[in-house]
């Protein structure tokens, strides 16, 4: 349900927070978000050792602009943070707008002209600290999903807003989970030998009154174990629903999964309110899948936790270990909850296509899943390449972009069709 924090957010509080350190108190900051737009087409166009380079290229000419006193870096692939001190909300737009027209100019990579566009949001705040700035730009930067076409190529200016950061949250999470503003989003995890849509994974968003849509990343890190208990059952409830309007339309969906936090695992009315709800819905608990970190294990669980998933499993409730491979205790895990299916962190799938590395230890995992008779779903899947490399080595599932981005229910019935239509379409080409 809560999706992986996109894993520039970390860096990014890192930067400010070393800048806080290096720097004295300062009248005025702004920091600017940089993302290269057409990095998809360009990274297929180019291969990924060249399309580094191109990003090193552009922080290096980014670096060029600017004073030395204001840090570039790169916090995701394609994606740049500036920081700017000392500047009124005028001079920074006016920085912003300087950046990326220098940016947006023809770069040589291996042998071609690169023509990259870039998109720019720019935070500008008066006297805030750097911790709530990072808040504030952890909630632009999910507008950049959002942003008109017209938007490509300049720089959007968001003012610093308190009720944005972690200091002024305003309503709660349970709050908007009882005014039905928290929405389920479904993204399909897919089978690599049939290409059958196996399930979706549910995911949280906030269809916020004044801040638009909501991605996990601008309100988890302030939930509180009510707030965790609210958004799950209301995320539950939908993709339960969904379940039953799939069936009644003929769709083959069967099952949909749902990311719990270890702080729900300890109410010891969990598992009962969990099996109640698909009672409650007419559905069979292998209908529903948990996912759970890894670190849910035995020996780093407490005692509610472990009956918890105990009692779901023995129900006949799917149990998932997410971040596979990023934690510890997950055999204990595996032996003690008759784990049905491990999922395969981003981080070793990320490049697994052409780093042999990250080969060694898709391998190493695929192993260990077929030797336990588990399953094995990689998620995280940006490129073709690398689903085609996870399904070349046998991988069960896979999961991400490369698949299909999360969508919101109305779309899930054209993406089923869609998606079926390319399978009956590929048949008859092998037929």
């Amino acid at each position: 349900m809560f999706e992986k924090l996109p894993r520039f957010l970390s860096p990014l509080r890192l930067m400010l927070v070393r800048s806080a350190s290096a720097a004295p108190v300062q009248r005025s900051r702004s920091l600017l978000l940089l993302r290269l737009e057409n990095a998809e087409t360009l990274g297929e166009y180019l291969g990924k050792a060249a399309m580094g380079h191109l990003v090193v290229r552009l922080s290096m000419t980014l670096s060029r602009a600017i004073r030395p006193d204001d840090p570039v870096e790169i916090i995701a692939p394609g994606l740049f943070a500036v920081t700017l001190n000392e500047r009124d909300e005028l001079d920074a737009i006016g920085v912003g707008r300087r950046l990326l027209e220098q940016a947006q100019t023809p770069i040589a990579v291996a042998g071609r002209d690169i023509l990259p566009v870039l998109t720019g949001v720019l935070v500008h705040a008066e006297g805030a600290s750097l911790p709530d700035l990072a808040d504030m730009t952890e909630n632009a930067r999910q507008r950049f999903e959002g942003l008109a076409d017209d938007a490509l190529g300049r720089v959007t200016l968001f003012p610093y807003d308190p009720a944005l950061t972690r200091g002024g949250q305003g309503a709660s999470v349970a709050e908007a989970a009882a005014a039905g503003e928290i929405q389920a989003y479904f993204q399909p995890q897919v089978c690599c030998n049939t290409g059958a849509v196996r399930g979706f994974e549910l995911l949280a968003r906030w269809n916020h009154p004044q801040r638009g849509l909501l991605l996990p990343g601008a309100f988890f890190g302030r939930m509180s174990a009510e707030d965790h208990g609210a958004l799950t059952l209301a995320i539950l409830d939908q993709g339960l629903r969904a379940l039953k309007t799939w069936d009644r339309a003929g769709w083959d969906v069967p099952r949909v999964a749902l990311n719990i936090s270890n702080c729900e695992l300890a109410n010891p009315d969990f598992a009962a309110g969990i099996l109640w709800e698909l009672d409650r819905h007419d559905l069979r608990p292998e209908r529903l899948t948990i996912e759970v970190l890894e670190t849910v294990g035995p020996i780093t669980s407490n005692a509610e936790a472990r009956r918890n998933l105990l009692a779901l499993a023995r129900a006949g409730c799917n149990i998932d270990l997410d971040d596979f491979g990023t934690g510890y205790a997950s055999l204990d895990a595996i032996r003690q909850f008759g784990v049905q299916r491990i999922k395969i962190d981003r981080s070793f799938v990320t490049g697994c296509d052409i780093d042999p590395g990250q080969q060694r230890m898709i391998l190493a995992i695929l192993a260990l899943a077929e030797r336990l008779g588990i399953a094995a779903l990689a998620e995280g899947v940006e490129t073709r390449e690398e689903y085609s490399f996870l399904a070349q080595m046998g991988c069960d599932e896979v999961q991400g972009h490369a698949i299909a981005r999360p969508m919101p229910l109305e779309d899930v019935a054209s993406y089923l069709a869609r998606h079926a239509e390319s399978g009956r379409t590929i048949g008859r080409l092998l037929g």
